[in-house]
């Protein structure tokens, strides 16, 4: 319905979520790459900024797919907090609050993860590192308050080993 470069970027997203996947003993492959394909379906109706979120999560729960639903939110929120994005909320008061208490009490999983990662790592033209793609949400959302706390927990997902500070995964 809305052709454009989201439509490549998911498919490399995907492809990052499979073949990584492959690679997980607890991961499967075909299920990370369906995720990985829809993770941006809400952009289907037209360009919007986080309205995509709730587009997606509404289409997929019409068809009852519950994961992707979730993945279609929780891919743009690795610090799970509403106010660390870094996009507009283009919607209402009522569906931002909506997704401010999906977030707060979403379970992330495993998958949530690998997409959040692999939507860092492709760009509609393939794969690229994770610094040429922070510069590219840079100049496309500008720099927000969390960014380099955003930048900080993609580090560290990426090379657990890294020594980032992850406020997202600290439990205190």
């Amino acid at each position: 319905m809305s052709p454009g470069p989201w439509t490549d970027h998911s498919r490399h997203v995907a492809a990052a979520c499979s073949l990584i996947a492959a690679h997980c003993d607890d991961l499967d492959p075909d299920k990370a790459y369906v995720l990985g394909l829809l993770h941006d379906i809400g952009r289907r109706y037209g360009v919007s900024s986080e309205r995509h979120l709730l587009d997606g999560y509404r289409y997929c729960m019409t068809r009852g797919w519950d994961e992707v639903a979730k993945v279609c939110i929780t891919h743009a929120f690795m610090i799970q907090d509403i106010d660390t994005s870094i996009g507009v909320f283009d919607m209402d008061d009522e569906d931002r609050l909506f997704m401010k208490r999906f977030i707060e009490n979403a379970s992330y999983d495993e998958y949530d993860s690998l997409v959040q990662l692999c939507d860092a790592i492709a760009m509609p033209e393939g794969f690229c590192i994770l610094e040429k793609r922070f510069v590219d949400v840079a100049l496309r959302y500008g720099l927000c308050g969390h960014l380099l706390d955003f930048w900080r927990c993609m580090l560290a997902v990426s090379n657990p080993r890294r020594a980032y500070r992850c406020t997202a995964f600290s439990t205190a």
